[in-house]
């Protein structure tokens, strides 16, 4: 259900950016505000979220969580995190080069990149990888509300890395939504695909 939450947000984002209206619109008052209205500090604070979110940022994590999972013989986990990234650049990939937005361009405290606007990468980045971390630790906490506390905690971190893009003026709020929507959906293939694998079943949780 997730899955599909997720993909018929996007496809809601992706028609009212092709054909323009009320959405278009409020992301260009959203930043125009943002190149205007929000102070340098808080921009100095969203740097740090959209490093941690970019690509060294999320090559340092994912690989450190390969490694630790691998060692630990979660050799399926391991390669769930490992294929759920990869997934997702690719796919991010393809659907900015089909729908072609440019960023904004009235001003940003980082260089822009080249790449193009919609979805964010980093929004939808975000939620595969610490949304597939976050379902890991929660699988194997020793209490239903230390399990929420790891699904809220990546679901914020997330939230924090897709904001950061929105606050630097590098990304419209519909290219970060439409980013956190995609990530949902493919998070959630992904974590099926894991389930029907026997080795998923056979390294399972362990709730001591």
């Amino acid at each position: 259900m997730l899955a599909v939450l997720g993909l018929l947000v996007f496809v809601v984002l992706a028609r009212a950016f092709v054909r323009g209206g009320q959405i278009v619109a409020f992301d260009d008052n959203v930043a125009r505000w943002v190149a205007h209205g929000v102070p340098s500090s808080i921009q100095w604070v969203a740097r740090i979220f959209t490093w941690l979110g970019g690509a060294v940022g999320t090559a340092v994590v994912t690989g450190s969580a390969v490694v630790v999972l691998w060692r630990a013989s979660r050799h399926t986990d391991a390669v769930f995190v490992a294929g759920a990234v990869i997934g997702i650049t690719v796919l991010v990939a393809v659907l900015k080069a089909v729908y072609e937005r440019a960023r904004p361009d009235l001003g940003s405290p980082i260089a822009l990149p080249h790449s193009y606007s919609f979805p964010s990468g980093h929004a939808a980045t975000a939620v595969v990888l610490n949304g597939a971390l976050g379902l890991l630790a929660a699988e194997r906490a020793r209490s239903p509300l230390r399990a929420a506390a790891w699904i809220a905690g990546s679901a914020v971190l997330a939230l924090a890395i897709g904001a950061s893009r929105v606050l630097l003026d590098v990304h419209f709020v519909s290219d970060v939504v439409a980013g956190f929507a995609v990530g949902l959906a493919w998070l959630c293939c992904c974590a099926i695909v894991r389930e029907l694998m026997p080795a998923a079943r056979r390294e399972g949780p362990t709730t001591g």
